[in-house]
């Protein structure tokens, strides 16, 4: 892998530190600053939740999620579409209904069994009385989580006609992400006047509330550049020390995304309290407002999906495989099994007999049994049923506000457009998680708040599989049909699975953690002779486990900001001029960046992002599977 070991740390301090607002990863601490925690074996360890980006998560395990088998995927296909039709968690109660989609789904999937069927039918009628608490569903482990009422129709619509407003704007303020050949528009960007280690300002003594942040435009000292976290390329495998494309290191030295502020109110809810970063805090005010009703309608949510990252155990799969088993072949086929040529190297006839064993091999596929939940949230326990002949585990939930009350949360926001036209019908995208490991993004939401004239964009999601349970499967060496007619893999293939696809509906918010990896498939035209738009809202979640440098430390830093009642074509030529005026200077560094500068940066940085992308890659890939 490609990182040392977690380093040693003073764990004595760490609660020091946590409450210092002014000490930050790579501003008073270690770039690479993680958090220690004893646990119950007195031992001092990270108490960072799991994350895919880190590849040493990736390398001890603590990433991976349980092994499924293709029948289960199979089943996963099925409860996605019941849960797809309207008011599902009501009509799955109801005998009529629950019977005609358990029909349903054996004529849909002949390899649905009555007993994955019933299963269905009995996890989802467990999930719907999660659902109505929540307002979420998981069906693929992570959490990925799912949600058609935690977002009104009526507040989709106000939400966008705020939205709106971001889009009168000139040509040369839109932002395009690099690859997308101008199909993906960021209207509120992430990566636009981030943090820039020996450029950006930061106030060493000073909190800055949203109200106030404008009148701090220009001050604080320069963040220096952080020192180097002691990760060369010396510590990266000989597998990837050879590729030469792969030149970033795990923690960036030159940019972090800014998330701001949010605190928990005496009224129970959750409110921004520091800018948000390219959303200017007095013309855009409507929109801080949207965003705190958005959030603490789906703080439920979030939650389900950050528990298993808490609960080590709250994920399982669903069908269990134990021993590879065939079904018998017929004589003549079995007559004409290989035998090994006269003059035929060993390695080729072993070739030739595993294609002839994998053409007439039919594997014996594992059912599932009756479903029993895994794990229950304290709030349900008094409803669950005293004569279970399996005792329930009581859930290690996320609460936020009970967890985090005392030192708030962080996130970052972005808002894009996908422009679909006659000339670039389809978008799809690559695989990819959130942001670096300096930004420390936990979670990701997206809801679909404008679609016109292209189809229901489809979010895929893929997973690091937990194969050590493959050693336990009881098959005869050098046997490994099994590996790839149950689980679809092979030896030596990357250990990662792709569960299944969510349909991003208008109003469907969509939530996932960083220990999975997602992407846009299949977005095209309806109609091929005229344009085609999809808008999203989505909001990315710092671990709350640590705090990083945010908007109440770096005061604002677009040059626009500091010119109130400046319209956008005014600042684009005063940008211009002052970009002439200022190259007589030597000393520029107490200006808020201007747009060429922040262009340059943004150019930087998305750059950057993209080398990360190369290494996490890199190490999804390096987990192989064995047995």
């Amino acid at each position: 892998m490609f990182q040392q070991s977690f380093k040693e740390q003073t764990p004595m301090s760490d609660p020091d530190i946590q409450d210092n607002p002014f000490l930050r990863p790579g501003y008073g601490l270690p770039l690479d600053f993680a958090p220690m925690q004893k646990n119950v074996y007195g031992i001092h360890n990270r108490s960072l939740f799991p994350n895919a980006n880190d590849d040493r998560d990736i390398k001890q395990g603590n990433a991976d999620q349980p092994l499924q088998t293709l029948r289960e995927f199979n089943m996963l296909r099925i409860m996605e579409g019941i849960t797809d039709t309207p008011e599902w968690y009501k009509r799955i109660h109801e005998y009529d209904v629950a019977e005609a989609w358990k029909k349903d789904a054996m004529e849909k999937e002949p390899d649905i069994t009555p007993n994955m069927a019933n299963w269905i039918i009995d996890e989802l009628r467990f999930k719907s009385i999660l659902y109505e608490h929540s307002g979420a569903i998981a069906l693929y482990n992570g959490d990925v989580t799912k949600s058609d009422i935690n977002i009104s129709d009526e507040f989709r619509l106000r939400l966008l006609h705020a939205v709106k407003s971001l889009e009168d704007i000139p040509q040369e303020m839109r932002f395009y992400n690099p690859g997308t050949d101008y199909v993906q528009e960021d209207l509120i960007p992430v990566a636009f006047c981030c943090l820039v280690y020996g450029r950006s300002r930061i106030l060493s003594d000073k909190i800055i509330s949203t109200e106030e942040s404008l009148k701090y435009i220009g001050q604080g000292e320069i963040i220096p550049v952080p020192e180097e976290t002691g990760i060369t390329r010396e510590d990266i495998t000989t597998r990837v020390a050879t590729q030469t494309d792969i030149a970033t290191r795990p923690y960036s030295r030159r940019f972090q995304m800014l998330p701001f502020e949010m605190n928990l109110g005496e009224d129970g809810k959750w409110h921004i309290t520091s800018y948000i970063n390219n959303l200017h805090p007095v013309r855009y005010s409507g929109l801080y407002e949207l965003f705190e009703e958005l959030f603490n309608n789906v703080i439920d949510q979030l939650e389900v999906t950050l528990t298993p990252l808490k609960d080590m155990l709250h994920s399982r799969a669903r069908i269990e495989y134990r021993k590879a088993e065939y079904y018998p072949l017929p004589k003549e086929v079995e007559e004409q099994i290989p035998k090994p040529g006269e003059r035929e190297a060993e390695i080729e006839f072993e070739d030739r007999l595993q294609s002839w064993r994998m053409a007439n091999l039919k594997a014996v596929q594992p059912d599932c049994g009756k479903f029993i939940p895994w794990a229950v949230p304290q709030w349900m326990m008094n409803n669950i049923p005293m004569d279970l002949s399996t005792p329930l585990r009581v859930e290690q939930e996320v609460l936020l506000g009970k967890d985090y009350a005392k030192h708030g949360l962080q996130l970052m926001i972005r808002i894009f457009d996908i422009h679909l036209s006659p000339e670039k019908p389809r978008f799809e995208s690559g695989w990819h998680g959130a942001g670096q490991m300096n930004d420390h993004v936990i979670a990701s939401a997206f809801v679909t708040i404008e679609h016109d004239n292209v189809t229901v964009p489809l979010m895929a999601f893929r997973h690091l599989a937990e194969t050590t349970t493959l050693g336990e499967v009881e098959h005869r060496p050098e046997d490994t049909v099994w590996l790839k007619q149950i689980f679809g893999l092979n030896p030596g293939d990357a250990a990662i699975q792709e569960p299944g696809k969510i349909r991003c509906f208008l109003n469907r918010m969509v939530m996932f953690p960083s220990t999975v990896q997602h992407r846009y498939e299949g977005m095209e035209l309806v109609d091929n002779s005229k344009n085609g738009t999809v808008k999203a809202f989505a909001f990315f979640l710092v671990d709350p486990n640590i705090r990083i440098t945010s908007t109440a430390n770096v005061p604002p830093q677009r040059l626009d900001w500091a010119f109130q009642g400046a319209d956008y074509d005014e600042f684009l030529n005063l940008n211009l001029s002052l970009d002439k005026l200022l190259m007589g200077f030597q000393n520029q560094s107490n200006l808020p960046f201007s747009m060429s500068e922040a262009k340059r940066w943004h150019a930087q940085a998305l750059k950057e992002t993209i080398e990360f992308t190369k290494y996490t890659d890199v190490a999804w890939d390096s987990k192989k599977v064995n047995v």
